[in-house]
């Protein structure tokens, strides 16, 4: 148990939360880790609380994001992991809580199980106050790249304690606004699917005003149009490594949404792009079908049966 393990997290106005995300981190059980705070142009206090801290634990490490960089988070995650140097990676957020020994326990599973990464759980709070525990659907047959991107099984960024020569042959997609999480692990799965689960909640989730799951869920329109786009390019970057029969349902998820935005009379920015997806999938008729229910859809709101036919149903 003496391998140093690299906590990375991007950050961006969150001098009202960071502090107690760094606490969290100070008092874990194990101490060989460093940890990478990367700020994206903060103009609360975040960057001078930052540098408090790193002039007092030298474990701690901040970084501005260099601004030939997209803005973003996925930005922040893959520069500090180019200044990181541990032989695992924990990526975490700027407003969640560590519990004292998330990383004794994730890093001694590991190694006990010989895998090349562990996944453990996370349980929301807000306000100060533990809300339901997640319910982790697991596979009997182990953990499966398909089950994953088809949305079977699910965990979130902070889960996971991956070793570093698997991270290396990842990138976070710097195009991607949010479920970035989703997309970074279907790539990990698609290189190794020699994990593990540790039935352990390790992490305290913060739901509050500002954070991404407040802000994606606050109506249909930007649900949908945000899952839409993270669905396109997460196709972009693994369609080529999956199975047909994995590519068509995904091919069937973005049909499904853009036919709600339809619903909603709000054209896709992608529409043609996922027109020819599904002529590429699924063939001339099919196409022909689906874009008669687009604008059924968005006429009336109707329009399944021709949504159906398109899948082949």
């Amino acid at each position: 148990m003496n391998s140093l393990v690299s906590i990375i997290i991007p950050t961006y106005n969150r001098g009202d939360l960071i502090v107690q995300t760094i606490h969290s981190i100070q008092q874990q059980n194990y101490s060989f880790w460093e940890c990478i705070v990367v700020d994206d142009g903060s103009t609360d206090d975040t960057w001078k609380i930052l540098k408090k801290y790193t002039e007092k634990d030298s474990r701690f490490k901040c970084y501005l994001c260099p601004d030939y960089r997209p803005k973003g988070a996925n930005s922040c995650r893959n520069f500090g992991f180019e200044k990181s140097t541990g032989d695992y990676i924990i990526w975490f957020d700027s407003d969640d809580l560590m519990t004292p020994n998330h990383i004794e326990n994730k890093l001694r599973h590991i190694k006990q199980s010989d895998v090349d990464f562990v996944v453990a759980q996370t349980q929301n709070f807000e306000n100060d106050k533990l809300l339901e525990p997640y319910v982790y659907d697991k596979k009997d047959y182990g953990i499966k790249a398909s089950d994953f991107i088809l949305l079977k099984i699910h965990w979130y960024t902070y889960d996971v304690l991956l070793k570093r020569k698997i991270a290396e042959e990842i990138k976070w997609n710097e195009q991607m606004k949010s479920w970035q999480d989703y997309n970074y692990f279907c790539k990990m799965l698609l290189i190794t699917e020699n994990g593990d689960y540790l039935d352990k909640i390790l992490t305290q989730r913060r739901i509050h005003s500002e954070s991404i799951q407040k802000s994606l869920t606050k109506d249909a329109k930007s649900f949908n149009t945000e899952l839409l786009e993270n669905r396109l390019l997460t196709y972009k970057d693994i369609s080529e490594r999956i199975d047909t029969g994995t590519r068509k349902e995904l091919v069937f998820g973005m049909m499904n949404l853009c036919f709600e935005l339809a619903k909603m009379r709000i054209a896709s920015p992608y529409i043609k792009e996922i027109e020819q997806m599904v002529k590429d999938q699924l063939g001339v008729a099919s196409k022909a079908y689906f874009k008669m229910a687009v604008i059924t859809a968005s006429l009336s709101k109707k329009g399944h049966y021709f949504l159906n036919k398109a899948k082949g149903k």
